[in-house]
């Protein structure tokens, strides 16, 4: 022997132990990478989540401010964003990335539904506060007057 003490000797002299930390290191640094990927991907989700979050909490308290102006009544707002993508929360459902869909989609335009639209003054109200309000030109805003409930025929 040649006096080495540590690891084990194969029939022609070799050390065996090298090659298996060899692996081990590479399996360990591949197991790494994957765990450090995972925890990426899964907080970019999560961030996207939130930023819609936010967002539909924006546009909800939006809506909240539009009904306290008298004359507006109830309203609903439906964006449209620049890849056609809407608040619907099935729009990204293929979707691989899901972190910066809303939040980094330029707003296209806006879908106003609201009791009091059916009045012109009211209409050119809204439409002047959301193209300021949302920084959209006031053409890419349409505002449409809300059914009143229980009047579903227009004929009646």
């Amino acid at each position: 022997m040649t006096g080495r003490t540590s690891g084990s000797m194969n029939e022609n002299g070799d050390d065996m132990e090298k090659p298996k930390r060899k692996i081990h290191t590479i399996l360990l640094g591949t197991i790494v990478i994957l765990v450090i990927i995972f925890i990426n991907s899964s907080l970019g989700v999560i961030g996207g989540e939130k930023g819609k979050k936010e967002e539909s909490r924006e546009y909800a308290a939006l809506e909240e401010a539009l009904m306290r102006i008298e004359g507006i009544g109830e309203v609903l707002l439906y964006p449209h964003y620049e890849n056609g993508e809407s608040a619907n929360p099935l729009s990204d459902y293929f979707s691989i990335s899901n972190a910066s869909t809303t939040k980094g989609s330029k707003l296209q335009g806006i879908l106003v539904v609201a009791e009091g639209a059916e009045d012109f003054k009211i209409q050119n109200e809204l439409s002047h506060i959301l193209s300021t309000v949302l920084q959209l030109p006031e053409h890419r805003i349409v505002i449409v007057e809300m059914n009143k409930r229980g009047n579903t025929n227009e004929n009646e």
